[in-house]
């Protein structure tokens, strides 16, 4: 190992057992100490540069080591801890001892931060719970997002893990969820949402057991079923107790099990909310967003001034977009104020939402100049550096947009995001979140929110499904999204006439098993057959396999 990395291992060493002293030194009152403890925590949220941005970051969680402070549960504690849900019923004494340390962390020691959770997750709770309960899954698992992220699509751990169900990039992508330059669909809720119930449903495929399922979401399937099968356990409390029987490096990690223990505290809080004393989300803390198909190459800051919104609240309301600019070689999804939808829908059918359309992208190389590009690529050198609204070179692996010839931008500055955009900060931008501490947003944005409904989730509505500026109701489905079934888009249709076959939906099929069965890719399985991220599968309903 180098010397540079090995002190980098060192310092993220250093800060996580600095992080780990944290809870301890906050016992003490003195004034030192708790400047100690302020700097630390200021430390931690840092990461020593490692990418954690603050104290309510994922990677904060699993920091701290639960332990009882002392205090007995009151009346209502007491009486919210005993409630039963779908996950936490026959548990023994000694696991629900378990559970109370984490459910007494919450609801004593970090109160505030609980809180902050529950601010930020209540824009998103009633379509995750719409989309859990749709598809079969345990209302209780619905609040795993929380223990995630906090609630924070924007989150970012130095795992690479990202939004709101922390998907690291290999399994982003086996669940459909497109990263690259210009998008990362991890931190789009709603599709990232979906894909996480995919990955639930195959792990509780595989292990008949939510609370298995749950920890392999955590440390992933291979190690869960590697210690199952070396400890010979029942279920996860069961595996937690023979795990000292595996060798050092096949033992489960605290993180993971701590995982399923803080989820069952979680439930209990989040199901007596108001007996423990929380503010409860009202009807209004909900998002209720409309989704949009945008063309390949939509200017979004062009479509963003169009809808009257600034840049930070519409990059808000579309966490998952990179760059003011849309991907050039593909569609993509934008979410807008339902009031905004019709205004929406006509802009990004016109001619001025296309400023980038055929437009190409590069990344740059070790040795390349703009010279050599413009060169390769046939344009000039000025109107390259126009295009990216650069004047200097940028470094190796920047996407650059290689303009058409047949279009250039309105403004040199309508491009200048074709930078790469740094990590995004573990924080919800100003004037779109509903997070302690956050800005509420202005005008129109102030009523925006996503809907959920418990069996579908909102519709996708195409520039080319408008007739006469009409548009199908968000959320309205009946055999499918707003584009139905019969009437399916260009790219569509021609993947559901490539034809590899068909299937019929049957009990316990999911998405995943059945693209996988087809040797095709979720993505790929929903486009042939016109699916929306939202789609509910239906036993007998017929599906054509791609090739």
């Amino acid at each position: 190992m180098p010397g540079p990395a090995r002190a980098g291992v060192l310092m993220h060493i250093f800060f996580r057992s600095a992080c780990l002293a944290v809870s301890r030194i906050r016992a003490f009152r003195g004034p030192l100490l708790a400047f100690v403890a302020a700097a630390l925590l200021s430390a931690c949220a840092t990461g020593g540069g490692s990418g954690i941005y603050d104290p309510d970051a994922p990677e904060m969680m699993s920091f701290y080591t639960p332990r009882d402070d002392g205090r007995p549960l009151s009346s209502d504690e007491l009486y919210a801890f005993k409630t039963l849900g779908d996950l936490d019923r026959d548990l023994s004494p000694e696991d629900a001892r378990t559970v109370e340390l984490h459910f007494k962390f919450f609801v004593h020691e970090r109160r505030a931060l609980f809180e902050r959770f529950l601010t930020r997750s209540a824009r998103f709770l009633p379509y995750v719970a719409g989309v859990f309960t749709s598809r079969g899954i345990p209302k209780d698992v619905a609040y795993l997002f929380m223990v995630e992220s906090g609630g924070n699509p924007n989150a970012y751990s130095p795992a690479s893990a990202s939004g709101l169900w922390q998907f690291i990039p290999l399994t982003g992508r086996k669940f459909g969820l497109a990263q690259n330059a210009w998008v990362d669909e991890r931190r789009d809720p709603y599709k990232a949402t979906y894909a996480a119930s995919d990955y639930l449903l195959k792990l509780y495929n595989d292990f008949s057991n939510w609370h298995l399922a749950v920890a392999a979401y955590n440390a992933g399937e291979g190690k869960i079923g590697r210690a199952v099968n070396g400890t010979g356990a029942k279920d996860f409390f069961d595996l937690c107790r023979l795990d000292e029987q595996l060798e050092e490096r096949a033992r489960l990690k605290t993180e993971t099990r701590d995982y399923v223990p803080r989820l069952l505290a979680v439930a209990k809080i989040m199901r007596n909310l108001r007996r423990l004393g929380f503010e409860e989300p009202g009807p209004d803390a909900a998002w209720k967003l409309t989704p949009v198909s945008v063309p390949p190459g939509t200017n979004l800051a062009g479509l963003a001034k169009e809808l009257n919104l600034t840049w930070e609240e519409f990059s808000g309301m579309n966490p998952a977009f990179r760059k003011t600019t849309s991907p050039p070689a593909a569609a993509s999804t934008a979410y807008v104020p339902p009031d905004k939808l019709t205004v929406a829908v006509n802009w990004v059918a016109g001619p001025e939402a296309r400023a980038y359309a055929g437009w190409k992208e590069h990344t740059v190389k070790k040795g390349e100049s703009f010279a050599s590009i413009a060169r390769r690529y046939k344009v000039s050198d000025a109107d390259l550096k126009s295009a990216n609204g650069m004047t200097g070179m940028p470094p190796a692996g920047t996407v650059l947009l290689i303009p058409s010839g047949k279009t250039t931008p309105a403004s040199a500055k309508s491009a200048a995001s074709a930078k790469p955009a740094p990590p995004a900060k573990n924080a919800v931008p100003a004037k779109t979140a509903r997070s302690a501490g956050a800005a509420r947003s202005a005008g129109a944005a102030t009523s925006a929110g996503i809907t959920a409904s418990a069996k579908a989730a909102p519709a996708k509505t195409s520039a080319s499904a408008k007739a006469g500026g009409k548009s199908a109701p968000a959320g309205k489905k009946s055999a499918g999204p707003a584009a139905s079934s019969k009437t399916p888009s260009a790219s569509n249709k021609k993947g559901g006439q490539a034809g590899g076959g068909s299937v019929t939906v049957k009990a316990g099929d999911t998405l995943y098993s059945i693209a996988k069965a087809g040797k095709v890719s979720v993505k790929a399985l929903m486009e042939a057959n016109n699916m929306d991220f939202g789609t509910t599968l239906k036993i007998g309903r017929k599906l054509v396999i791609p090739r």
